[in-house]
């Protein structure tokens, strides 16, 4: 067995992956929920960075609050995709989860003004026209992909 020294000595040679959370929300029509921040050049899913302590699931239902004011229960949502992302910058890891039932449609809406610029609901032939105004888990999701893997290069 290792020690916690050596432990941490080995973890300092491995490559950091950030990781975050995000979660489909879809609504009648089978329609997905999604935000543009102010600071993305493309819509992606409500979502962001898992903080310390949190499982992926509990940073995603945390976002999605945070983001759109929308609650949802642990147990409302279930594992959907896991994104592996690569640029010249950094690796990540996002966790996608899925809402298990639609949106109500008349469900309030209330954005993080200081992060996200605007909402829509967009269907999977939107996306698949025009792939790049959207993120990677967007665009699995619209292609319906089954795997849960998806890689984008950013």
């Amino acid at each position: 067995m290792y020690s916690k020294e050596a432990t941490k000595r080995f973890l300092a040679k491995r490559v950091a992956r950030p990781a975050s959370a995000g979660v489909i929300v879809e609504n009648d029509e089978g329609k997905a929920l999604v935000l543009k921040a102010h600071y993305k050049p493309y819509w992606s899913f409500p979502g962001g960075w898992i903080e310390h302590g949190q499982t992926p699931r509990m940073a995603a239902l945390r976002e999605l609050e945070e983001e759109t004011s929308l609650v949802l229960d642990e147990d409302d949502v279930s594992f959907a995709l896991t994104v592996a992302r690569h640029s010249d910058i950094m690796q990540t890891y996002q966790f996608i989860f899925k809402a298990n039932e639609p949106v109500d449609v008349n469900a309030e809406i209330t954005l993080q003004a200081n992060e996200i610029a605007e909402y829509a609901f967009v269907s999977k032939q939107q996306v698949n026209d025009e792939p790049l105004v959207y993120g990677g888990a967007v665009q699995a999701w619209a292609a319906g992909d089954e795997a849960g893997y998806y890689e984008q290069e950013m």
